[in-house]
């Protein structure tokens, strides 16, 4: 340790000061700690490493651990204030500040403290932060039986339909369709099915540069590997996506999907048309998946839901949004004990539904039940 460190640790503020002008605060132990990581017991050294010396919040140690990490109570509610901690950050044990608070079974108003940093959230704001899919591509490269394998895995595992066909799908998509999942892989999202006419395409422009002005997305480009003019078709929409991700400032991720892949019978063939198309990939520096989507374990179904996740995580975390981390934050700590938590329409379900239980109809009497149920 420096002598900054050592003054950080024992709570010495106006050591640290005197010392300051001769030590940079930002440097680091043998353990690679800044000074910050050892001053997170006292709450004003570190509100004077953050204000002051401009010290980086998010900086990790050799472990992967940022000051987060360590800190006590009242200096997590300080960090999380700033806006610019992120308590989903993983050390290098892939554990997140959120889940070591969790695990500090003596400290229980530590988590009481995090929860009340989400008191200014404005209702309006979504729980957990929707991410926008954009699926585009020529009329039947596939992309509706695409958008039907997401939507039949929102609920379910893969696995239980690998032999199964995709069934409902309308075979020519007009105008854009979208739709709200909550999916068990990727999360939050919505996707937009696009139709691939070229009638539409005026109107697909307006509505993507509006869906991305929020956040970054996820552009799904699907190409038929039968089609002659794949090459073409995949220059095509790639320059329309290139075009769009740069009117905005957020991030895109583009992940091409090349359908019936398994139609081509013959081994060399198929290797020939791969090669073509991969090399425009590579190019345009994008992910790509080879896949029969028809089934919903069909190949390289399990490689694209490993990608879209990848990259809708990637836009949650990036997009900027400060309030999308508290938001997430919130929205684990609900889903994992969700099994405890009983809303107050949930009560009154319960009421309706029984005549063993009596609701209180007398607003001071709903709130005596409600303080009776806090002090326990």
């Amino acid at each position: 340790n420096t002598i900054l460190h050592v003054a950080a640790s024992k709570g010495s503020l106006d050591v640290l000061k005197f010392i300051n002008t001769h030590h940079y605060p930002m440097t680091t132990n043998n353990r690679g700690e800044t000074v910050l990581h050892l001053a997170v017991k006292h709450i004003d050294i570190v509100k004077y490493l953050i204000n002051e010396c401009n010290c980086d919040v998010m900086s990790p140690d050799k472990y992967g651990w940022t000051p987060l990490h360590f800190a006590a109570m009242k200096v997590i509610e300080y960090f999380l204030s700033t806006g610019n901690c992120d308590p989903l950050a993983k050390d290098n044990e892939e554990k997140t500040p959120l889940q070591l608070t969790k695990e500090r079974d003596k400290d229980s108003d530590t988590v009481i403290a995090i929860f009340k940093k989400f008191g200014n959230i404005k209702i309006s704001h979504p729980i957990d932060s929707y991410v926008n899919v954009l699926l585009v591509g020529n009329p039947g490269a596939g992309k509706s039986t695409l958008s039907r394998v997401i939507n039949d895995t929102a609920t379910g595992s893969i696995a239980l339909g690998s032999f199964r066909n995709v069934g409902g799908v309308v075979p020519c998509t007009a105008g854009i369709i979208p739709y709200k999942l909550q999916h068990r892989t990727l999360g939050n999202i919505i996707l937009h099915d696009f139709a691939g006419h070229p009638e539409y395409y005026s109107s697909h422009s307006a509505v993507i540069e509006n869906l991305l002005q929020g956040s970054g997305g996820v552009f799904l480009i699907v190409v038929n590997i039968l089609e002659k003019e794949v090459v073409k078709q995949l220059h095509q929409w790639l320059t329309v996506v290139r075009n769009e991700a740069q009117k905005v400032f957020n991030q895109c991720h583009v992940i091409v999907i090349v359908s019936h892949v398994d139609e081509i019978s013959n081994p060399v063939e198929r290797r020939r048309r791969k090669k073509e198309v991969k090399e425009v990939i590579v190019k345009e520096r994008c992910d790509r998946v080879f896949l029969d989507c028809r089934k919903l374990g069909g190949s390289g179904v399990d490689s694209f839901f490993n990608k879209l996740c990848s990259a809708c995580e990637s836009i949650r975390s990036t997009s900027g949004r400060n309030l999308s981390l508290y938001c997430h934050m919130m929205y684990g700590l609900l889903e994992e004990r969700k099994e405890n938590i009983l809303t107050l329409s949930d009560v009154m379900s319960a009421g309706e539904d029984n005549d063993d239980y009596v609701i209180p109809d007398k607003r001071e009497d709903v709130l005596d039940s409600l303080h009776s149920l806090h002090s326990t």
